[in-house]
């Protein structure tokens, strides 16, 4: 990489070298809407090309994603030539990203997306060199260090999250650097004189020097800033005053190209420690509402749709590519972190609401064009594409009842059969009722499909005024009480799931409790289904009733809540109360499992408030879809929170509070954001969301419970049977994620915690 040189004083070795780079951190939407955004894109991508072309600046870093160029485009595509030349001269750096997104909230087959959209897009602009750029990202999950080694991107930058480490480290194989003082530097942006800015910089630089090497990374820009008129004369005339520093204006490639990573510290990935900056971890119970829709759709995308399209041979992939797109775009940062205005949470919808009716379309679309039609269906066809085997249970819909079939809802609505057949027009009289229904199959071997007949069953599951159970577990509410046995181990857990309610004095970015939690008891239970093959036992609470649902194969409850939501500014949580203080857990990330220490005995509550410059240590975390200790799992589906306090272990259903950045929030003395007021975020009204319980003395286990869970299968009606098809054999110790552009299968390794690209067969 050519370095642009300001002077040649480096023969004084009192002066540290220090290298500068312009840039601009880039929302898409935060606190103004998409659309005010793209207008501000337009300024400022003008000014940082005119500057460019001129030669007042070596070059330019782009926030490391390609979708505010891709917008900046739309509306001057008569600028891509001149994009291209300065690309070609490396004087412009795009890519490698899509959007700079949150690898906490997304499963990695969206990661692989995002980096394969966005190295794709660079490189047909003429960009190879990339540099994984996360510098605004609230901590870093293992899951995208591991991508950008399959992607032989070699080097990163990062900044939230790692505590008072070196600045140069290594993670996992990726050169990492995380700047000291941030992104945020307008410091050369302001109108004084160059002598007040060395004076500044002076002391700024010498808090970088102490974490650094004999070289400093120097970042110029902030959120949505022009680039600094004039930089190259600039900087040289701060240079003349700056006393132990020569700043050199280049690039980030020529910082990594000057310095030594050959002893420094390894890492393995994970970066929650927010002592030196804040990680803004209430993001993650923001908007929950958002983060279920989310979940579903990544889930019926990489674990379904895609599969089934490259697995049958079919022609849907540049549908599927937009549906991504659509997933990916809420995927940037402040819009899946639930911390934006209200108006761009709706748009969030909106993209949500897209992907979704595009997903289900081609789901029926595929299972139409596998069977053609059924028009008096005898048999059950099943797409298991889970990696494990199937419970011998699936749901289907259909205008026609089942022979063993348990009915769980009636919809009216058009077939299958009408609405999908491009030759008819559905009309009034074509409304029918459809039939939600549940039947029992043989068990099925993973990724493949079978033909089935349904089963007669035999009721294993129950349901009396107060208890629910079957072979492996029973649940029992008295006195205002949840118990619980695990038959399997034959362990009793008495008092053992808790709703709370918690006054929230915080924000969009961080939960600050008010209060000690209120213990919310339940008043009513009622059996809802009590049939052959499933059971349903109903519990009230003030303004929440829980189904709890065991039918007669599953070894894990699945709790269905309603939340009628009618306060503000308090958080709701599950609680369960473990037989030992929690110390360590294991939650599902982005890559794998990880293991976390926990203190116990902390509490947020008791250590308000934060004291200045500082955001306040919490014992929250992140999770994908599961959370285990102690043998117990919490299974979720957009439920990304769990805490910890003693011997209980807290997931997160419901936070409402009504503004982005509260400059009073006790759990963290400075702003994060604009005080903008938001109603939304309050969550009023009715919101519908999943959790499950499981048993298991093997944390692996994990990820079939989560599976079965989340429903990795495409069941359906047929007249006739079809040859039983296996799509590919289980990879040993290894988790199938996906496909990826490239038509390779994704597999998580679980005992070395590394992902592999493997070729696969088609028939």
């Amino acid at each position: 990489m050519e370095k642009v040189l300001l002077n040649n004083k480096y023969n004084n070795h009192m002066k540290k070298r220090v290298i500068a780079y312009l840039q601009t951190h880039w929302d898409r939407e935060w606190y103004r809407e998409k659309e005010e955004f793209n207008l501000r894109l337009l300024e400022v991508f003008d000014e940082v090309l005119e500057e460019l072309k001129k030669g007042n600046a070596p070059c330019f870093y782009f926030d490391g994603q390609t979708s505010a160029l891709i917008d900046y485009l739309k509306f001057r595509p008569e600028k891509i030539e001149l994009i291209k030349k300065l690309i070609e001269e490396k004087k412009l750096f795009i890519g490698p990203f899509f959007v700079s997104a949150d690898a906490f909230l997304v499963n990695l087959r969206c990661l692989i997306k995002n980096l394969e959209k966005g190295i794709t897009y660079s490189k047909n602009l003429g960009c190879n060199d990339f540099i994984g750029y996360l510098p605004d990202i609230f901590g870093h999950s293992r899951g995208v260090f591991e991508v950008l080694d399959k992607f032989n991107i070699k080097n990163a930058i990062i900044w939230r999250g790692t505590g008072a480490i070196k600045s140069d480290i290594k993670v996992r194989n990726i050169n990492t650097t995380r700047l000291v003082e941030g992104y945020f530097i307008d410091l050369l942006h302001q109108n004084i004189s160059a002598q007040n800015l060395a004076q500044q910089l002076e002391s700024f630089l010498d808090k970088i020097a102490k974490y650094s090497q004999n070289v400093l990374l120097l970042p110029l820009g902030g959120d949505h800033l022009a680039i600094i008129k004039n930089a190259t004369e600039k900087i040289k005339q701060v240079n003349k005053h700056l006393k132990n520093y020569e700043i050199e204006l280049s690039s980030p490639f020529g910082y990594f190209s000057s310095v030594d990573f050959s002893k420094v510290k390894t890492y393995e990935g994970e970066f929650l420690d927010n002592s030196q900056n804040n990680i803004l971890g209430g993001v993650f119970s923001s908007r929950i509402y958002q983060k279920v829709h989310n979940t579903t759709l990544m889930h019926k995308i990489s674990r379904i749709i895609e599969p089934l399209n490259y697995f049958l041979g079919l022609n849907y992939g540049q549908n599927i590519d937009y549906a991504y797109e659509l997933i990916l775009k809420n995927h940037a940062h402040d819009s899946i972190y639930g911390c934006s205005t209200d108006k761009v949470h709706k748009n969030v919808d909106m993209r949500f609401e897209k992907a979704h009716e595009i997903l289900e379309g081609l789901e029926k679309r595929i299972v139409r064009d596998f069977h053609k039609n059924s028009k008096k269906p005898k048999y059950i066809g099943v797409f298991n594409l889970s990696n494990y085997k199937s419970t011998g249970i699936v749901r289907v819909i259909s205008e026609h009842k089942l022979k063993n079939s348990q009915i769980i809802r009636k919809t009216k609505g058009f077939s299958d059969a009408i609405l999908y057949d491009i030759n008819q027009v559905p009309v009034t009289e074509d409304i029918l009722t459809l039939y939600e229904q549940i039947v029992e199959i043989d068990e099925q071997k993973p990724i493949s499909f079978k033909t089935h007949e349904t089963k007669k069953p035999v009721k294993l599951s129950f349901t009396g005024e107060n208890y629910i159970e079957n072979p492996y577990l029973k649940l029992s509410v008295k006195d205002g009480k949840i118990d619980i046995l695990n038959k399997v181990q034959n362990t009793f857990y008495e008092d053992f799931l808790i709703i709370t309610d918690t006054k929230d004095k915080g924000d969009s970015y961080n939960y600050a409790p008010g209060s000690n939690p209120e213990i919310l008891k339940p008043y009513k239970t009622k059996v809802v289904e009590n049939g052959q093959i499933r059971s349903v036992l109903r519990i009230f609470y003030k303004d929440l009733i829980v189904d709890v649902i065991l039918d007669n194969k599953n070894k894990f409850f699945e709790f269905d809540v309603k939340i009628n939501n009618k306060k503000k500014n308090h958080k709701l949580q599950a609680v369960f109360k473990l037989k030992n203080p929690v110390c360590e857990t294991y939650a599902q990330d982005s890559l794998g499992i990880i293991k976390r220490k926990c203190d116990p005995n902390y509490s947020l509550f008791e250590n308000q408030p934060a004291i200045h410059p500082k955001e306040l240590k919490t014992n929250s975390f992140p999770m994908l879809n599961f959370v285990y200790a102690q043998g117990i799992g919490i299974l979720g589906e957009g439920i990304n929170e769990y805490e910890i306090y003693k011997n209980e272990l807290r997931i997160a259903l419901l936070r409402s509070s009504g503004i982005i950045s509260n400059p009073k929030c006790p759990s963290r003395s400075i702003p994060a954001g604009p005080p903008i007021l938001t109603p939304d975020l309050q969550c009023i009204g009715l919101h519908k969301l999943r959790f499950g319980l499981c048993f298991t003395s093997k944390k692996e286990k994990m990820f079939k419970f989560s599976e079965t869970f989340l429903n990795t299968q495409c069941a359906f009606v047929l007249d006739k049977k079809i040859n039983e098809k296996m799509f590919f054999e289980n990879r040993k110790n290894c988790i199938f994620y996906g496909i990826n552009d490239s038509n390779q299968g994704i597999f998580y390794n679980v005992k070395n915690n590394t992902i592999d690209f493997v070729a696969l067969a088609k028939e």
